[in-house]
């Protein structure tokens, strides 16, 4: 069995009608953000709020994190929206002080995204808040890596939150845009949701049934097929619906049952790893309640490539988090070490104990 990679299509859960067009948001306890779009990707989520919601000047500048992914700025360029950068610390934490040196009468918004499952600290949430309520800035929630994850203090402070549901769930498309109440926010009609990229999802999902079902076959094929997936995401930024098959699964998914088996993997592989003295987890540690929600293991591997290709030789397919597009901007030394060291394993709903024992002895295999 593949371990990693695109999850497999519901067929049992898409056949389920969905009738609800609003995703309950555990980040959201008080239930601030009513306002709802649910779009065929998070990149067009980040558009439609970009188009609809927050209006940009010709000279007004969204503040970004530099250490990103290339379908973000993909997003805020498609809208001609201008942006700059400030850094993210190698223990994944905003650099106040950089940011607070980037602000200037131009920069409109401040873009954060909240890494692998867990929220910012405390000191670093009021302090963005500050800003927020000084210059009158909207911060936007990046909350694909903490869709699950919620805190009442440090999670949904944000004016607008976005995000990937496709990245948590076994559907072929899904992105969230939520506005708070108290925001501007404007409601349009949206594209079909069903198009190339959509399709070329659910190939992959069959591709790993068969690959499954084959388990001597060379997996260089089915990453393939992964990669033009993406390449059709990426080459169409048209606003779409998400599609009725994909709100049909995303609503009838068990939240609960995701949560806990996540939780439990996640918690296997930590316990597993942490005292190994060559093995560097990027991802925190979570907390005993059960509040935050892993979006996978972050390592941080000193020879990564030769890891990722170690890995996918044993069927585990893990995800690099990011390869920064330096074509676009000049980095710090933190985003680019992150960037070239760093490797995610999945550890989500799909897999058991057994699964996570497998991938946890590998990794030890390679170390030792």
């Amino acid at each position: 069995m593949l371990i990693g990679g695109f999850q497999h299509i519901d067929l049992e859960k898409l056949q389920k009608q969905a009738h609800e067009k609003r995703l309950p948001l555990r980040c959201d306890p008080n239930n601030l953000y009513h306002r709802q779009v649910l779009t065929n990707t998070g990149r067009t989520a980040t558009i439609y709020l970009l188009e609809h919601c927050i209006k940009f000047g010709e000279d007004d500048v969204l503040l970004l994190p530099d250490y990103l992914c290339l379908s973000i700025i993909v997003s805020v360029e498609a809208p001609h929206v201008k942006y700059r950068f400030y850094r993210i610390n190698r223990d994944l934490s905003i650099d106040m002080e950089d940011l607070r040196n980037k602000l200037d009468e131009h920069v409109k918004g401040i873009y954060i995204i909240e890494y692998f499952g867990i929220p910012y600290e405390q000191e670093i949430v009021d302090e963005l808040k500050r800003i927020r309520s000084e210059r009158s800035i909207p911060i936007v929630e990046d909350i694909t890596q903490t869709l699950l994850s919620r805190d009442g203090k440090r999670m949904g402070f944000g004016e607008y939150l976005v995000c990937s549901t496709r990245k948590w769930m076994p559907m072929t498309d899904g992105g969230l845009m939520a506005a708070r109440d108290d925001v501007p926010f404007s409601l349009v009609e949206l594209e079909d949701g069903y198009d190339e990229a959509a399709y070329k999802q659910l190939l992959v999902s069959l591709m790993r049934d068969y690959y499954d079902g084959h388990p001597d076959l060379d997996r260089k094929g089915y990453l393939q097929v992964e990669q033009d997936a993406n390449k059709a995401r990426y080459m169409d930024l048209t606003v779409r619906d998400m599609t009725a098959f994909s709100q049909n699964i995303m609503f009838a998914c068990d939240m609960d049952s995701m949560v806990k088996q996540r939780i439990a993997n996640y918690n296997y592989l930590y316990e597993r790893l942490k005292n190994h003295p060559d093995i560097t987890i990027g991802s925190k540690p979570l907390d005993e309640a059960g509040d935050y929600v892993p979006f996978g293991l972050f390592l941080l591997v000193e020879n990564r490539d030769v890891f990722y290709n170690y890995m996918v030789e044993r069927s585990i397919i893990g995800e690099i988090q990011w390869v920064l597009p330096l074509e676009y901007y000049e980095p710090g030394e933190d985003a680019k070490y992150l960037s070239t060291h760093n490797l995610m394993i999945q550890c989500d709903q799909r897999y058991t104990e057994e699964d996570m024992r497998y991938v946890a002895d590998s990794i030890l295999a390679f170390f030792d």
